[in-house]
């Protein structure tokens, strides 16, 4: 019984093993050090010894109490973007951009399509997978060349080492950001669903992606309506404390102030979204002609 919670506590946080050791491997320097002492100011070596024994115990407890605290305390550490900056100053002098003969535009070109990104952000359950889905099913259908990056398959992947703080949240957006540049920079039209709450966040994808190949699409939703298409049971879990930091319950979604496109999948079917966005991208990145659509509902 006593293993199998030691074992599912270190599961949990595999960091408690090694305060464990830490903790012991120091209190037995610490300890042999005071039975010296001890024995040294009094004569005898039995008394040093109970004095170190009960000093290895004490302290021992104290000192993994505190340890485990100063694991939750930030004061003093470099945010994760700071440490990042630092890296790049370092190793930057010894980094040399590569470019072959090869151009953007050469794959363009050959793949007969413009390459974008289309930056579908919204709540859970506001329809930004069944859109992203059917968008892609569309652009695939005009010979475009066309990928879906989305947010739990980027996180079971190259994403995996994140967590959902505020800081991870920026991190995972950074890195979808950049390779959404490569898809673009390779000539493929890339359809990005991210909840991407931030502001800033969705800002410095902006940044990375280019101005001229950002298309950002926000799904509108009520907090409401997504809870009751909850297919995932992400919103109990959250409203029940089970999932911390969950975007419009216990953290905040920023609404985009100007978004390119704006769709709202209360009021409009999939079909209706659908033939908005067609109209976008036939109107502004030369995209083929407009075909019927006969999905209706939305799901996420």
């Amino acid at each position: 019984m006593i293993t199998d919670i030691l074992l599912k506590v270190l599961k949990k946080d595999p960091l408690i093993k090694r305060n464990v050791i830490k903790t012991v491997s120091w209190r037995i320097v610490g300890s042999v050090d005071t039975v010296i002492l001890g024995w040294l100011i009094t004569g005898q070596f039995s008394l040093g010894a109970k004095i170190g024994l009960t000093e290895l115990l004490t302290k021992m407890l104290l000192y993994y109490a505190h340890e485990r605290a100063w694991q939750k305390i930030k004061f003093g550490l470099p945010s994760k973007r700071r440490q990042t900056q630092i890296l790049q100053k370092e190793i930057k002098p010894n980094l040399f951009k590569q470019t072959g003969k090869i151009t953007r535009g050469d794959r363009e070109r050959l793949n007969n399509n413009r390459s974008f990104t289309l930056w579908l952000t919204g709540l859970s359950g506001s329809g930004k997978s069944t859109l992203a889905t059917e968008t892609e099913a569309w652009l695939h259908g005009q010979n475009a060349r066309v990928y879906i990056l989305d947010g739990d398959n980027t996180r079971l992947g190259i994403n995996k080492d994140l967590s959902f703080s505020d800081e991870d949240r920026a991190e995972n957006i950074r890195r979808v950001a950049e390779m959404c540049r490569l898809f673009n920079d390779a000539g493929i039209i890339v359809i990005a669903s991210f909840i991407s709450p931030f502001e800033q966040d969705r800002a410095i994808a902006e940044k990375l992606i280019g101005d001229e190949s950002f298309v950002e699409v926000y799904i509108d939703a009520s907090i409401d309506t997504c809870q009751k298409r909850d297919t995932k049971g992400l919103y109990k879990l959250a409203l029940a404390g089970k999932i911390k930091n969950f975007t419009g319950i216990s953290s905040p979604y920023e609404t985009p102030a100007n978004p390119d496109v704006h769709l709202n999948t209360e009021s409009q079917t999939v079909g209706a979204c659908l033939d908005v966005l067609k109209k976008y991208l036939i109107t502004n990145k030369n995209i083929g002609i407009s075909l019927p659509t006969t999905v209706s509902s939305f799901t996420d």
